[in-house]
C-alpha cells in the first residue's frame, strides 16, 4: 500500500508498503499541564504504525504537536525538523534524538516515491509537503498558515492530481479564550457563535487550491476539572461539515486511509475517548498556593525583557492564590491581569513555554483597555520571544530580518496580514461593515 492515514489530533502517517512518516504524534498524555486530552482513542493498528515509522515530522513546539510523554517511542526514528531562526526545538531535541534540518523549499526523498519539503514561518511554526507517486499531495498546515510561503507553496500545487489540505479549522477554542472584561466579566468568545466551519473549509481550500480536505488538529477536548467549562466551545465534529459547498473539492472523513494507487479511502473508526476529569492537584497547581519573593522576581524579570511590551502596555498584573504582583512597563492605562495557580505559571516561565498556560484555558485573563492578547502580546512573547529566542529590539530586527531572507514571499504575506489588522481594527466596532468586507475578502 502507498498512501496515508490520519488519526488522533494532528497525526498524518504515510506509507510505502510500510510506515514511512508520521507527523506530530500527541500519543500519550495531556498536553498544557493536563488540560487537553484526546476526544478519540487511536486504534491499536494506527498506533503501531505510528510506532514504526522512519521519520517523524514535527512542526511546532505546542505540547499537542510534541508530545514529551511519547518521546520514548522515537528513540530510534530520525525527527525532521523545518529550519528556523534560533532553532530552539532541533536544539533542544538533537541532544537526545537524531535530528534532521531541512531547508526549506527544498524535496528530500524519505522512499522511493515519497518524498517531503518543509517551510518554516515566522510565527514559529512550519508547514510540510508530502509528495507521493508525483501524483498526490499532502498540504499539512497543522496550526499555521505557512507565513512567508503562500504564492510559493500554490504554484508547486499546480502539478499535482489530488491535493490534500490539513490544516486547524474550528470555532477557534485552541487559542486562548477565557477573556474577561475591565468589570471582570466574562466574554463569551468567536466560538460562542458556532460559526458554520463548512464555510471555513471552502475558503481554505480554494484559497490553497486543493480539491480535498480533512479535519484536523481540532480534535481534542479538556479534561482538567478548571478548564472543563470550555468543552462548549470546541467544535462537534460533525459541525465541521456544515455549510460546506463540495462544488470546488470534497471534505472527507477525519480518520481515513488513503490508497493512492485507487485514487479511494476507507474509513477509520475510532471510538470516543471517555476521558477522566482531572484535578489541577494532579498536576502540581493548587489555587490557592501565593507567590514568595523569589516568584515574583522570576515573574518580573521574564516580562520586563520584551520591549515591544512596553510600549503597547502599561501593565502586566498577576493575582495568584492571595497573593498578588502588578509591574509596570509604561505610563499607558491598557494592561492584562493573570489568574492562575502558582505552579504551572512558574514552570511555563522558567522553561518559557507561557503560551501552555494560554492555551490549558484554565488560567483566568482580564483585559483592562485592549481588545486582545493579539497582535501585541502572545506572537511577542510565545513565538518570537519563547521560542525565537528574541525579546528586545535589536534581536526582534535579527529575527524578521532572518525571515525576510529565508521567505519567497514574506513581504507579500506580511503586508497581506497588516492590511487585514488595520481594516480588522478599524471594522470591529462596526458589525455588518465588517462582515460585509470578510466575505468579499473570502470571495477574491
Amino acid at each position: 500500500m502507498i498512501g496515508f492515514e490520519t488519526i488522533g489530533n494532528a497525526t498524518v502517517t504515510v506509507f510505502e508498503d510500510s510506515p514511512i512518516l508520521t507527523t506530530d504524534p500527541w500519543v500519550f498524555g495531556n498536553p498544557y499541564f493536563g488540560s487537553w486530552g484526546h476526544k478519540y482513542k487511536i486504534p491499536n493498528k494506527q498506533l503501531e504504525n505510528i510506532k514504526n515509522c522512519k521519520f517523524v515530522f514535527l512542526s511546532h513546539g505546542h505540547p499537542d504537536h510534541i508530545d514529551a510523554d511519547s518521546f520514548d517511542l522515537f528513540k530510534d526514528k530520525t525527527i525532521i525538523l523545518a529550519e528556523h531562526f534560533g532553532d530552539r526545538i532541533f536544539n533542544d531535541l538533537s541532544k537526545n534524538f537524531k535530528c534532521l534540518k531541512l531547508k526549506n523549499n527544498t524535496w528530500f526523498q524519505i522512499s522511493k516515491n515519497i518524498k517531503v519539503k518543509t517551510f518554516a514561518d515566522w510565527n514559529q511554526d512550519s508547514a510540510i509537503l508530502v509528495d507521493i507517486m508525483n501524483k498526490d499531495i499532502i498540504v499539512n498546515l497543522n496550526d499555521g498558515s505557512a507565513r512567508g510561503w503562500s504564492k510559493e507553496i500554490k504554484k508547486i500545487l499546480g502539478n499535482y492530481k489530488n491535493k490534500f489540505l490539513l490544516k486547524l479549522i474550528n470555532w477557534g477554542d485552541a487559542d486562548m479564550i477565557n477573556f474577561y472584561d475591565n468589570n471582570n466579566h466574562f466574554i463569551p468568545p468567536n466560538a460562542a457563535k458556532k460559526p458554520a466551519c463548512g464555510n471555513l473549509y471552502y475558503n481554505q481550500m480554494k484559497r490553497w487550491n486543493c480539491n480535498f480536505s480533512i479535519p484536523f488538529s481540532s480534535l481534542h477536548r479538556y479534561v482538567r476539572s478548571d478548564s472543563t467549562q470550555m468543552n462548549e466551545y470546541v467544535t462537534p465534529l460533525d459541525l465541521h461539515y456544515e455549510n460546506f459547498k463540495n462544488d470546488f473539492g470534497e471534505l472527507l472523513p477525519a480518520f481515513i486511509n488513503w490508497d493512492s494507487s485507487k485514487d479511494d479511502y476507507s474509513l477509520i473508526k475510532p471510538e470516543i475517548n471517555e476521558n477522566e476529569i482531572k484535578n489541577p492537584e494532579d498536576f502540581g497547581d493548587n489555587w490557592n498556593d501565593d507567590l514568595n519573593l523569589e516568584d515574583k522576581k522570576v515573574i518580573e524579570d521574564y516580562f520586563k525583557q520584551f520591549d515591544h511590551l512596553k510600549n503597547n502596555f502599561g501593565f502586566i498584573g498577576f493575582k495568584i492564590g492571595r497573593s498578588e504582583l502588578n509591574i509596570k512597563l509604561s505610563n499607558l492605562k491598557t494592561g492584562i491581569q493573570f489568574n492562575t495557580p502558582r505552579n504551572s505559571l512558574i514552570y511555563s516561565i522558567k522553561n518559557k513555554i507561557f503560551d501552555d498556560i494560554l492555551i490549558g484555558n484554565f488560567a483566568k485573563v482580564q483585559l483592562i483597555g485592549v481588545d486582545s492578547l493579539y497582535p501585541d502580546f502572545t506572537p511577542y512573547v510565545a513565538k518570537y520571544g519563547d521560542n525565537g529566542g528574541a525579546k528586545n529590539k535589536s534581536e526582534l530586527k535579527e529575527y524578521f530580518n532572518y525571515y525576510r531572507l529565508n521567505s519567497a514571499n514574506y513581504w507579500f504575506d506580511y503586508l497581506k496580514l497588516k492590511s487585514e489588522d488595520i481594516i480588522r481594527k478599524k471594522l470591529k466596532k462596526h458589525v455588518k461593515l465588517y462582515n460585509f468586507a470578510k466575505n468579499i475578502k473570502n470571495k477574491f
